[in-house]
């Protein structure tokens, strides 16, 4: 799958993956966040913190088998 946009958590603090992430989505590509490429790495920390956001505003998302270190939003439950 190609993503519209990337956002790239590589050097991101967990301290700070909030506030990247709301800024991302609701700030930085508010109409955009259809189709997003979140690179978390292999930190399963990283992984809990994104997926407990994404889950919080109901968006749409996999990580493919072949790489776990990325999770694919395909869309959000709240724009039907």
């Amino acid at each position: 799958m190609k993503a519209n946009l990337v956002l790239d958590l590589h050097g991101v603090k967990h301290a700070d993956v909030v506030h990247t992430l709301e800024n991302f989505f609701f700030w930085d590509n508010p109409t955009k966040h259809r189709s997003v490429e979140i690179i978390t790495g292999n930190s399963l920390e990283m992984k809990r913190l994104v997926t407990t956001w994404l889950d919080k505003y109901d968006y749409v998302y996999f990580s493919p088998h072949h790489n776990l270190g990325t999770i694919f939003v395909t869309s959000n439950q709240n724009e039907k």
